[in-house]
Protein backbone atom coordinates (compact mmCIF):
# COMPACT_ATOMS: atom_id res chain seq x y z
CA UNK A 1 0.00 0.00 0.00
CA UNK A 2 0.92 3.65 -0.54
CA UNK A 3 0.56 6.07 2.38
CA UNK A 4 0.38 9.88 2.35
CA UNK A 5 -0.31 12.16 5.31
CA UNK A 6 -2.10 15.54 5.16
CA UNK A 7 0.08 18.63 5.27
CA UNK A 8 -0.67 21.47 7.67
CA UNK A 9 -3.28 23.90 6.38
CA UNK A 10 -2.06 27.40 5.51
CA UNK A 11 -3.63 30.79 6.24
CA UNK A 12 -2.06 33.92 4.76
CA UNK A 13 -2.81 37.39 3.41
CA UNK A 14 -3.09 38.24 -0.26
CA UNK A 15 -0.11 39.92 -1.85
CA UNK A 16 -0.07 43.71 -1.57
CA UNK A 17 -2.14 45.26 -4.35
CA UNK A 18 -3.41 41.85 -5.51
CA UNK A 19 -6.46 39.71 -4.81
CA UNK A 20 -4.37 36.56 -4.65
CA UNK A 21 -1.18 35.09 -3.22
CA UNK A 22 1.49 34.24 -5.77
CA UNK A 23 4.12 32.66 -3.58
CA UNK A 24 2.88 29.98 -1.20
CA UNK A 25 5.20 27.54 0.54
CA UNK A 26 3.04 24.40 0.61
CA UNK A 27 5.60 22.20 2.30
CA UNK A 28 6.37 18.53 1.57
CA UNK A 29 3.98 15.67 2.41
CA UNK A 30 5.08 12.60 4.32
CA UNK A 31 4.82 9.44 2.17
CA UNK A 32 5.50 5.72 2.60
CA UNK A 33 5.25 2.59 0.46
CA UNK A 34 6.26 -1.05 0.87
CA UNK A 35 7.95 -1.15 -2.55
CA UNK A 36 8.90 2.45 -3.11
CA UNK A 37 7.47 5.33 -5.05
CA UNK A 38 7.44 5.77 -8.76
CA UNK A 39 10.63 7.31 -10.06
CA UNK A 40 8.77 10.12 -11.87
CA UNK A 41 5.77 11.94 -10.51
CA UNK A 42 5.83 9.92 -7.34
CA UNK A 43 4.33 12.90 -5.50
CA UNK A 44 2.16 15.51 -7.30
CA UNK A 45 -0.46 18.13 -6.41
CA UNK A 46 -3.02 20.24 -8.21
CA UNK A 47 -1.98 23.55 -6.66
CA UNK A 48 -2.67 26.58 -8.91
CA UNK A 49 0.08 29.00 -9.87
CA UNK A 50 -1.56 31.67 -7.63
CA UNK A 51 -4.11 31.31 -4.86
CA UNK A 52 -7.16 33.57 -4.94
CA UNK A 53 -8.66 35.13 -1.84
CA UNK A 54 -10.74 32.45 -0.16
CA UNK A 55 -10.16 28.74 0.48
CA UNK A 56 -8.37 26.56 -2.06
CA UNK A 57 -8.08 22.79 -1.45
CA UNK A 58 -4.84 21.31 -2.74
CA UNK A 59 -5.01 17.55 -3.51
CA UNK A 60 -1.73 15.74 -3.13
CA UNK A 61 -1.31 12.38 -4.95
CA UNK A 62 1.37 9.79 -4.27
CA UNK A 63 2.08 6.94 -6.75
CA UNK A 64 4.26 3.90 -6.03
CA UNK A 65 6.37 1.92 -8.46
CA UNK A 66 3.47 -0.46 -9.13
CA UNK A 67 1.04 2.33 -10.00
CA UNK A 68 -0.86 2.26 -6.75
CA UNK A 69 -1.99 5.75 -5.54
CA UNK A 70 -3.16 7.53 -2.46
CA UNK A 71 -4.31 11.15 -1.88
CA UNK A 72 -4.26 13.73 0.89
CA UNK A 73 -5.70 17.23 1.04
CA UNK A 74 -4.33 20.55 2.23
CA UNK A 75 -6.26 23.86 2.42
CA UNK A 76 -4.77 27.23 1.62
CA UNK A 77 -6.83 30.15 2.96
CA UNK A 78 -5.95 33.57 1.53
CA UNK A 79 -7.47 36.59 3.30
CA UNK A 80 -7.95 40.11 1.95
CA UNK A 81 -6.56 42.38 4.66
CA UNK A 82 -5.96 45.36 2.40
CA UNK A 83 -8.25 48.37 2.80
CA UNK A 84 -9.67 49.96 -0.32
CA UNK A 85 -8.54 53.43 -1.42
CA UNK A 86 -10.77 56.50 -1.63
CA UNK A 87 -10.25 60.15 -2.57
CA UNK A 88 -13.19 62.41 -1.75
CA UNK A 89 -14.56 64.82 -4.37
CA UNK A 90 -13.23 68.37 -4.29
CA UNK A 91 -14.40 70.62 -1.46
CA UNK A 92 -17.44 72.75 -2.30
CA UNK A 93 -17.99 76.44 -1.46
CA UNK A 94 -21.24 78.13 -2.36
CA UNK A 95 -23.71 80.78 -1.23
CA UNK A 96 -26.82 80.01 0.78
CA UNK A 97 -30.08 79.91 -1.15
CA UNK A 98 -31.95 83.23 -1.34
CA UNK A 99 -34.05 83.82 1.74
CA UNK A 100 -32.67 80.82 3.62
CA UNK A 101 -29.74 80.08 5.90
CA UNK A 102 -28.71 76.94 4.06
CA UNK A 103 -28.08 75.57 0.59
CA UNK A 104 -29.81 72.59 -0.99
CA UNK A 105 -29.38 70.59 -4.15
CA UNK A 106 -25.59 70.54 -3.92
CA UNK A 107 -23.85 68.22 -6.37
CA UNK A 108 -21.15 66.60 -4.24
CA UNK A 109 -19.46 64.83 -7.12
CA UNK A 110 -18.04 61.32 -7.16
CA UNK A 111 -15.05 60.04 -5.20
CA UNK A 112 -12.21 58.08 -6.74
CA UNK A 113 -12.02 54.53 -5.37
CA UNK A 114 -9.97 51.40 -5.94
CA UNK A 115 -9.28 48.06 -4.27
CA UNK A 116 -6.98 45.10 -4.72
CA UNK A 117 -10.06 42.91 -5.12
CA UNK A 118 -13.23 44.85 -5.85
CA UNK A 119 -15.22 47.75 -4.41
CA UNK A 120 -18.60 46.77 -3.06
CA UNK A 121 -20.24 50.03 -1.92
CA UNK A 122 -19.55 53.77 -1.71
CA UNK A 123 -21.72 55.85 0.61
CA UNK A 124 -21.62 59.26 2.31
CA UNK A 125 -23.39 60.89 5.23
CA UNK A 126 -24.33 64.02 3.29
CA UNK A 127 -27.74 65.63 3.71
CA UNK A 128 -30.27 67.29 1.46
CA UNK A 129 -29.30 70.77 2.65
CA UNK A 130 -26.25 72.28 4.29
CA UNK A 131 -26.34 75.13 6.84
CA UNK A 132 -24.23 78.24 6.57
CA UNK A 133 -20.79 77.34 7.88
CA UNK A 134 -18.55 74.32 7.40
CA UNK A 135 -19.91 70.77 7.18
CA UNK A 136 -17.70 67.71 6.80
CA UNK A 137 -19.13 64.96 4.61
CA UNK A 138 -17.61 61.53 5.29
CA UNK A 139 -17.33 59.19 2.32
CA UNK A 140 -16.96 55.46 3.09
CA UNK A 141 -15.86 52.80 0.61
CA UNK A 142 -16.26 49.09 1.43
CA UNK A 143 -14.70 46.27 -0.56
CA UNK A 144 -16.21 42.85 -1.23
CA UNK A 145 -14.47 41.41 1.84
CA UNK A 146 -15.68 44.06 4.30
CA UNK A 147 -12.59 46.24 4.49
CA UNK A 148 -13.37 49.96 4.61
CA UNK A 149 -11.72 53.35 4.18
CA UNK A 150 -13.00 56.91 4.58
CA UNK A 151 -12.29 60.36 3.15
CA UNK A 152 -13.57 63.81 4.10
CA UNK A 153 -15.13 66.38 1.78
CA UNK A 154 -15.65 69.90 3.19
CA UNK A 155 -18.82 71.79 2.28
CA UNK A 156 -18.64 75.54 3.03
CA UNK A 157 -21.82 77.61 2.78
CA UNK A 158 -21.50 81.40 2.96
CA UNK A 159 -24.17 83.93 3.88
CA UNK A 160 -23.84 86.77 1.39
CA UNK A 161 -27.38 88.08 1.85
CA UNK A 162 -27.67 91.41 3.65
CA UNK A 163 -30.41 91.85 6.25
CA UNK A 164 -33.30 94.22 5.61
CA UNK A 165 -34.30 97.21 7.70
CA UNK A 166 -37.10 99.78 7.64
CA UNK A 167 -36.40 102.78 9.84
CA UNK A 168 -39.08 104.16 12.15
CA UNK A 169 -41.23 106.91 10.66
CA UNK A 170 -39.80 110.41 10.39
CA UNK A 171 -40.89 112.61 13.26
CA UNK A 172 -41.40 116.28 14.06
CA UNK A 173 -41.27 117.40 17.68
CA UNK A 174 -40.96 120.66 19.62
CA UNK A 175 -37.84 121.74 21.43
CA UNK A 176 -37.92 121.28 25.18
CA UNK A 177 -39.21 124.25 27.17
CA UNK A 178 -36.50 126.83 27.62
CA UNK A 179 -34.12 124.89 25.40
CA UNK A 180 -33.06 124.94 21.76
CA UNK A 181 -33.00 121.14 21.54
CA UNK A 182 -35.03 118.08 22.43
CA UNK A 183 -33.80 115.40 24.80
CA UNK A 184 -35.19 111.94 25.55
CA UNK A 185 -36.61 111.51 22.07
CA UNK A 186 -38.40 108.17 21.58
CA UNK A 187 -37.28 107.23 18.08
CA UNK A 188 -39.29 104.05 17.82
CA UNK A 189 -38.14 100.60 16.68
CA UNK A 190 -37.12 99.68 13.13
CA UNK A 191 -38.41 96.58 11.35
CA UNK A 192 -35.62 94.12 10.57
CA UNK A 193 -35.30 90.68 9.00
CA UNK A 194 -32.57 88.34 7.80
CA UNK A 195 -32.29 84.98 6.09
CA UNK A 196 -30.21 83.77 9.05
CA UNK A 197 -30.28 85.80 12.27
CA UNK A 198 -30.13 89.50 13.13
CA UNK A 199 -27.22 90.06 15.49
CA UNK A 200 -27.52 93.76 16.30
CA UNK A 201 -29.46 96.95 15.54
CA UNK A 202 -27.79 100.28 16.25
CA UNK A 203 -28.23 103.96 15.44
CA UNK A 204 -26.08 107.07 15.56
CA UNK A 205 -28.66 109.28 17.24
CA UNK A 206 -27.22 112.07 19.41
CA UNK A 207 -28.12 112.39 23.09
CA UNK A 208 -30.10 115.53 22.27
CA UNK A 209 -31.51 116.80 18.98
CA UNK A 210 -30.97 120.46 18.03
CA UNK A 211 -33.62 122.59 16.38
CA UNK A 212 -33.69 121.67 12.69
CA UNK A 213 -33.36 118.36 10.86
CA UNK A 214 -31.16 115.54 12.14
CA UNK A 215 -30.69 112.38 10.08
CA UNK A 216 -30.46 109.26 12.21
CA UNK A 217 -28.81 106.30 10.49
CA UNK A 218 -29.96 102.88 11.64
CA UNK A 219 -27.68 99.89 10.98
CA UNK A 220 -28.71 96.24 11.19
CA UNK A 221 -26.01 93.54 11.19
CA UNK A 222 -26.62 89.81 10.86
CA UNK A 223 -24.69 87.04 12.61
CA UNK A 224 -22.38 86.67 9.61
CA UNK A 225 -21.33 90.32 9.41
CA UNK A 226 -23.60 91.52 6.59
CA UNK A 227 -25.19 94.91 7.25
CA UNK A 228 -27.78 97.34 5.86
CA UNK A 229 -28.68 100.92 6.79
CA UNK A 230 -31.84 103.02 6.78
CA UNK A 231 -32.42 106.68 7.64
CA UNK A 232 -34.92 108.42 9.88
CA UNK A 233 -35.30 112.20 9.92
CA UNK A 234 -36.00 113.89 13.24
CA UNK A 235 -37.17 117.50 12.91
CA UNK A 236 -37.14 119.67 16.02
CA UNK A 237 -39.11 122.92 15.76
CA UNK A 238 -38.84 125.99 17.93
CA UNK A 239 -42.38 127.06 18.88
CA UNK A 240 -41.32 129.27 21.81
CA UNK A 241 -41.72 133.02 21.38
CA UNK A 242 -38.90 135.28 22.48
CA UNK A 243 -39.46 137.69 25.32
CA UNK A 244 -39.01 141.48 25.30
CA UNK A 245 -39.20 144.21 27.86
CA UNK A 246 -39.36 147.71 26.38
CA UNK A 247 -37.11 150.45 27.66
CA UNK A 248 -38.53 152.80 30.31
CA UNK A 249 -41.12 155.39 29.26
CA UNK A 250 -39.66 158.78 28.35
CA UNK A 251 -40.97 162.30 29.11
CA UNK A 252 -39.16 165.15 27.45
CA UNK A 253 -39.63 168.71 26.08
CA UNK A 254 -40.14 169.59 22.46
CA UNK A 255 -37.14 170.92 20.66
CA UNK A 256 -36.67 174.68 20.95
CA UNK A 257 -38.77 176.49 18.37
CA UNK A 258 -40.44 173.22 17.30
CA UNK A 259 -43.62 171.38 18.17
CA UNK A 260 -41.78 168.04 18.23
CA UNK A 261 -38.69 166.31 19.45
CA UNK A 262 -36.28 165.13 16.77
CA UNK A 263 -33.63 163.40 18.80
CA UNK A 264 -34.94 160.87 21.30
CA UNK A 265 -32.75 158.26 23.02
CA UNK A 266 -35.21 155.38 23.31
CA UNK A 267 -32.83 152.98 25.01
CA UNK A 268 -32.45 149.26 24.44
CA UNK A 269 -35.13 146.70 25.30
CA UNK A 270 -34.32 143.59 27.32
CA UNK A 271 -34.79 140.45 25.20
CA UNK A 272 -34.36 136.71 25.60
CA UNK A 273 -34.98 133.57 23.56
CA UNK A 274 -34.32 129.84 23.96
CA UNK A 275 -32.52 129.66 20.59
CA UNK A 276 -31.37 133.22 19.95
CA UNK A 277 -32.64 136.14 17.96
CA UNK A 278 -32.67 136.56 14.22
CA UNK A 279 -29.35 137.78 12.85
CA UNK A 280 -31.03 140.66 11.03
CA UNK A 281 -33.93 142.72 12.42
CA UNK A 282 -33.93 140.69 15.61
CA UNK A 283 -35.21 143.75 17.45
CA UNK A 284 -37.20 146.48 15.67
CA UNK A 285 -39.54 149.28 16.60
CA UNK A 286 -42.02 151.59 14.89
CA UNK A 287 -40.63 154.81 16.32
CA UNK A 288 -41.19 157.84 14.04
CA UNK A 289 -38.30 160.01 12.87
CA UNK A 290 -39.57 162.82 15.13
CA UNK A 291 -41.96 162.73 18.08
CA UNK A 292 -44.82 165.28 18.11
CA UNK A 293 -45.91 166.96 21.30
CA UNK A 294 -48.13 164.48 23.09
CA UNK A 295 -47.89 160.78 23.80
CA UNK A 296 -46.42 158.45 21.18
CA UNK A 297 -46.53 154.72 21.82
CA UNK A 298 -43.48 152.92 20.43
CA UNK A 299 -44.06 149.26 19.69
CA UNK A 300 -40.95 147.09 20.03
CA UNK A 301 -40.86 143.75 18.18
CA UNK A 302 -38.41 140.94 18.81
CA UNK A 303 -37.96 138.07 16.32
CA UNK A 304 -36.02 134.89 17.04
CA UNK A 305 -34.01 132.70 14.66
CA UNK A 306 -37.06 130.53 14.00
CA UNK A 307 -39.29 133.46 13.08
CA UNK A 308 -41.27 133.57 16.32
CA UNK A 309 -42.10 137.12 17.41
CA UNK A 310 -43.16 138.99 20.50
CA UNK A 311 -43.96 142.66 21.04
CA UNK A 312 -43.28 144.82 24.05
Amino acid sequence: DVCSSDLANITMSADEGACEAATVELGVPTTNDNCGLAEEDGVTNNAPATFPVGVTTVIWTVTDASGNTATASQTVTVSDDEDPMITAPEDVTMTADAGTCDASGIALGDPETSDNCAVSTVVNNGSGSYPVGVTEVTWTVTDIHGNTATAIQVITITDDEAPSITAPADMTISADAGSCEAADVALGTPETADNCTVASVENDAPATFPVGETTVTWTVTDNHGNSTTAEQIVTVVDNQNPTIMAPANITMSADEGACEAATVELGVPTTNDNCGLAEEDGVTNNAPATFPVGVTTVIWTVTDASGNTEIG
